[in-house]
């Protein structure tokens, strides 16, 4: 087994090495820049717009942007019992600054990942409805607001059917912010 294993690897190997390599675009020109509008998913829905500059055009063949993020995220969760009903919403408000590294791998078709630092408010609230109690005034509602630290790290992609206009998806783990966010995308 070993062996039949080396000879697929040997083989594996060979042919990887055989193949001509396919060469990556040249980078975004230094003070290039780019308008993502986004709708997110998960958790909840929300909406946000991102801004890249291209500030250093020779890093290897990518480019290094920073720009900013803003964005707004909103989910629900509702329980019905037998002895009461019970609501949780949080609403999110982030900004925050980000810096990518992207690679233009066609000149149509650019990934990137990066990360972003900054702060975000949180309005949290849940809500109690009571069904069976003989107090009138049985429903407890409590708002909470926090503004706090948020960060986020992100893969994306970006392909342009015009040399202005694309689409865009990134994955963004972050706290506070939808973590699939797809849209537009324009080169300004």
């Amino acid at each position: 087994m070993k062996k039949v294993f080396m000879l697929l690897m040997v083989a594996f190997m060979t042919f990887a090495m055989s193949q001509t390599a396919q060469a990556i675009e040249n980078p975004n020109p230094k003070g290039s820049s780019v308008l993502g509008i986004h709708g997110g998913y998960y958790p909840g829905f929300g909406a946000n717009v991102t801004y890249d500059y291209t500030l250093i055009d020779s890093w290897w063949k990518g480019h290094f942007t920073v720009g900013a993020f803003v964005g707004y995220n909103t989910r629900a969760w509702h329980y019905d019992g037998y002895y009461y009903d019970y609501t949780e919403r949080w609403t999110n408000i982030g900004i925050m600054p980000r810096a990518t590294y992207g690679l233009n791998i066609t000149k149509d078709f650019e990934v990137h990942a990066g990360v972003m630092l900054g702060i975000a408010m949180r309005h949290y609230s849940y809500t109690y409805d009571y069904h069976y109690t003989n107090w009138h005034d049985d429903d407890v509602y409590s708002p909470y607001n926090h503004w706090g630290f948020c960060h986020g790290e992100l893969i994306g992609a970006r392909y342009y059917f015009t040399p202005k206009i694309g689409v865009e998806v990134e994955f963004n783990y972050s706290g506070y912010m939808s973590w699939l966010n797809a849209g537009l995308t324009i080169k300004l």
